[in-house]
């Protein structure tokens, strides 16, 4: 890691968000158009996101569209219903932010206490980077990627698709929990996938735990900064009596004041590491836990629904046998072919959610060793000064 000529620290964590862009469930796939959501802008309570569509493998623009969450949510709602998504592990929806000042209050002081009296930043290259990690996982996925109308109205017109708001009802909501209620527990005639749902349950609670605990690390990395700050604003403040001791008394301090500073800047630049390399890797396959148990679940009702048409047809009578034997090949056909897209969907999950993973842990142990020698040999260089003044 390299020094400014002032006593800052560089960040470094540029080839983590480069490696981390290329996290993909899917084998090659040449997709439609390459992303870049460089920023973003608050009009009003709403994050409009700058969305720039390349061609693949170039740098050719071939135009830039502004976008809101809910635009975000249409498109997943349109490669829904649009494709058939049976075995599909769905490349999942990001965060919604929050923009309000209420929430930019609430956040502040979740991370830097509540007897704050400043107002953080608002992080949005966070969200940024989010939206554009989204966008290429679709556009990269071998099935959602080639849904060419879907893609090019969303990214290639200038204005956005109709924001028709997806509420579900109570009766909606209702329906879906009986249905996992009824569906869920099933017994699986394939040993594979039973084991999958067993170990999609047991994973998605240590991810989500994982991810968890990871940012409350980070909340209390920022806090500490924040101490180190306020000692050395409170060292360097003090005044005391201008004889021959308090002068060399205030050196001292100023001198320890300005290794407060250096501490504070190295658990900054921590944080700031930290969030890029490991903490947004934590939340992503959080969230994608939740689609691989959707599919699963999936793929039980199909599985259900079969095994529930085999009965009928076996009872059913002379008049009706005909109906029944079309149900019953057709839920087959549904639920042997789901069977194969879900096999081929996990296998390449696990292998990439294994390559992730190794790449965001050695990122993140380098930026950790880099940032620890770059703030040690500052605070060395204090020590020496005071070690060398006369005092």
């Amino acid at each position: 890691m390299n020094y400014k000529q002032d006593r800052n620290l560089q960040e470094e964590v540029t080839e983590s968000e480069a490696a981390q862009n290329n996290i993909t469930v899917n084998g090659p796939f040449q997709p439609l158009f390459s992303v870049k959501v460089p920023d973003a802008v608050k009009n009003g309570e709403i994050l409009q996101f700058n969305i720039k569509v390349f061609k693949p493998d170039t740098d050719e623009l071939i135009c830039t569209v502004s976008r809101q969450y809910e635009d975000l949510e249409w498109l997943q709602h349109c490669l829904m219903t649009e494709n058939n998504i049976n075995g599909i592990i769905l490349p999942p929806l990001p965060a919604k932010p929050e923009t309000d000042a209420k929430a930019a209050e609430k956040n502040t002081k979740k991370q830097l206490g509540s007897s704050t009296n400043v107002l953080m930043a608002d992080e949005f290259h966070v969200h940024c980077h989010s939206v554009e990690k989204y966008l290429v996982l679709v556009l990269e996925h071998e099935v959602l990627g080639k849904d060419k109308e879907t893609l090019n109205n969303f990214l290639c017109q200038q204005e956005p698709p109709i924001r028709a708001k997806l509420k579900r009802g109570i009766m909606s909501r209702l329906s879906s929990a009986v249905e996992e209620a009824r569906k869920g527990q099933h017994r699986d005639i394939d040993e594979y996938f039973h084991k999958q749902r067993e170990w999609s349950t047991e994973y998605s609670k240590a991810a989500k735990e994982a991810s968890q605990n990871f940012n409350r690390m980070l909340i209390a990395q920022m806090r500490l900064a924040g101490c180190y700050g306020h000692f050395a604003t409170t060292m360097s403040a003090m005044d005391v009596y201008r004889d021959a001791t308090s002068v060399q008394i205030n050196m001292l301090l100023s001198k320890t004041a300005e290794g407060m500073e250096d501490s504070k800047r190295g658990m900054e630049v921590l944080c700031v590491n930290d969030e890029k390399t490991l903490a947004r890797l934590l939340d992503l396959y959080d969230r994608y836990m939740d689609s691989v148990k959707e599919m699963l679940f999936r793929r039980t009702s199909l599985l259900v629904t079969y095994e529930d048409a085999t009965k009928t047809l076996e009872k059913a009578k002379p008049a009706k046998k005909a109906a029944a034997e079309d149900a019953m090949t057709s839920s087959k056909k549904a639920y042997e072919e789901c069977t194969a897209v879900a096999k081929k969907e996990l296998k390449s999950f696990m292998q990439q959610r294994i390559i992730s993973f190794e790449g965001g842990l050695s990122l993140f142990a380098e930026s950790q060793i880099k940032t620890a020698r770059d703030t040690y040999t500052l605070l060395v260089r204090t020590l020496k000064a005071v070690k060398e003044m006369d005092i």
